[in-house]
């Protein structure tokens, strides 16, 4: 096996060994995942896929971070989430064995697996806890849907920031990176589908409310309850 090859394997099982949905499965299941299992590198700009393309399976993010968002007839997108290191996303296309709606296209050097849509059948017809987490995820699915709606229709740009931000310490609260988020403002201001300045500035004033703090690569979140609380969110809220 090469290095590269046994590097990658090593990044896709310290991702897994955060996934709860998959570490509660017996270790026949697991096993059969882990071997099912095909890795997609990505490049800055690269999309996954794009509308229009046929679900293939179930999508984990390995390490990186990538965009779902939706494109309009006149060509204008809306941003509606960001993917880091241990999310799962695609699940409803997957289950339809629809088309895909909507892009996902890579924010930074990203690794994605993908767990054929085969395999994923087989163990939501026989497996509960899989199916559990399925149904898990596209709950968590509707209520993020459901706040970026109205993140887009009624919400300032500090509320939007803040949701991203709130978003994205979620996605990483498996990762022990204990409130520090590698993820930069640029970044943010994509998720948001708003201009850096604009995002530049709503992080500035949260940084003055003591929310959090902004460093060379990334933030840290000084007030977990405050944070939420800016972003109109539960704190059991998570995208």
């Amino acid at each position: 096996m090469s290095a590269r090859r046994k590097q990658a394997q090593g990044a896709v099982d310290r991702m897994l060994g955060v996934v709860p949905w998959y570490n509660g499965l017996p270790d026949a299941e697991r096993e059969e995942i882990r071997g099912r299992l095909r890795m997609v590198s990505l490049g800055t700009g690269e999309y996954l896929f794009r509308a229009g393309e046929r679900s293939p399976g179930w999508y984990g993010v390995v390490d990186g971070l990538v965009k779902w968002s939706s494109r309009g007839a006149d060509g204008k997108t809306l941003s509606l989430a960001g993917f880091s290191t241990g999310s799962w996303f695609g699940e409803a296309t997957m289950i339809r064995g629809a088309r895909f709606e909507y892009e996902v296209v890579a924010l930074r050097p990203s690794r994605v697996v993908i767990l054929p849509r085969d395999t994923c059948e087989r163990l939501w017809n026989n497996n509960i806890e899989f199916t559990k987490a399925l149904m898990e995820h596209l709950a968590q699915r509707v209520d993020w849907l459901m706040a970026s709606y109205t993140g887009n229709v009624l919400l300032d740009v500090d509320t939007m920031v803040a949701r991203a931000v709130a978003a994205q310490l979620a996605a990483e609260s498996h990762s022990g990176t204990d409130g520090r988020l590698k993820i930069s403002q640029e970044e943010i201001a994509s998720l948001c589908g708003v201009s850096r300045q604009r995002c530049n500035a709503a992080l500035t004033r949260l940084a003055r409310a003591g929310v959090l703090q902004t460093r060379y690569g990334g933030l840290t979140i000084l007030d977990r309850e405050a944070l939420h609380q800016h972003a109109k969110m539960n704190c059991n809220s998570g995208g």
